[in-house]
């Protein structure tokens, strides 16, 4: 399994040993100048290293990468062609300040279609794999783990969990735009809002897929994500 390979190498990176010791080989840097956006060298080593495994098999097949599409200006096209789609630290806040929700995420998209997707949380030790109508799995056990009803079946938001992220952009009409809509969600209803029992924000895209994945929380809810945050979901 390419995920579980490179996860040594995440694990360095995490706890900063072994390759990842000493603060140059880390590098951690602002991506294109923006502050609440980083990327390590452990980001370009894992994806380099998946896509060069992943070329070796399937030289036809097309790639596209959250750090190599950042190094070519954030511009990438997915086609109908096979197409591997790659965070290789998804949660790269999570990853610099040891918050173990971040993980490698592989997915493969023909027709534009997702067909196969893994997650690994190397942290965590929970791999996650799917493909198209063969199930899901968490450590080989069939998803989801927890089935409702936890409480009861949910009928409405005010008796779902919700995982969701607020994204990297820091401007203000983005910033008003998305803290509008949370408030919409958490407002009791006779303040115009959903009432929503339970909002997460973990800081990574791919794992608020795997919890939903898992049966821990009923949806998942993001504005703007990239191919590769939610390919292998």
């Amino acid at each position: 399994m390419l995920a579980k390979e490179v996860g040594p190498a995440f694990k360095d990176g995490f706890w900063r040993t072994g390759q990842f010791a000493a603060t140059s080989d880390f590098a951690a840097e602002d991506k294109q100048g923006n502050q609440a956006d980083c990327v390590t060298a452990v980001d370009c080593f894992i994806e380099k290293t998946i896509f060069t495994r992943l070329r070796q098999i399937y030289p036809e097949h097309k790639f596209v990468g959250e750090e190599t599409t950042a190094e070519t200006g954030n511009e990438y096209k997915v086609t109908d062609d096979p197409t591997w789609i790659v965070d290789p630290v998804d949660g790269t806040n999570n990853f610099v300040h040891h918050f173990p929700y971040t993980g490698i995420s592989i997915g493969l998209a023909i027709n534009k279609e997702p067909v196969v997707g893994v997650v690994y949380l190397p942290i965590l030790d929970e791999l996650y794999t799917a493909a198209r109508g063969m199930g899901a799995y968490l450590n080989g056990e069939s998803l989801p783990l927890i089935r409702p009803p936890v409480l009861t079946t949910p009928t409405s938001l005010a008796q779902c969990s919700m995982v969701a992220e607020h994204g990297s952009a820091r401007c203000a009409k983005i910033m008003k735009s998305r803290l509008d809509s949370f408030a919409r969600l958490l407002l009791d209803k006779e303040h115009g809002g959903a009432c929503l029992q339970n909002l997460r924000i973990t800081g990574a895209a791919a794992p608020d897929l795997a919890l939903v994945a898992k049966g821990v929380a009923e949806m998942y809810w993001e504005c703007g994500p990239h191919a590769w945050d939610f390919a292998a979901g």
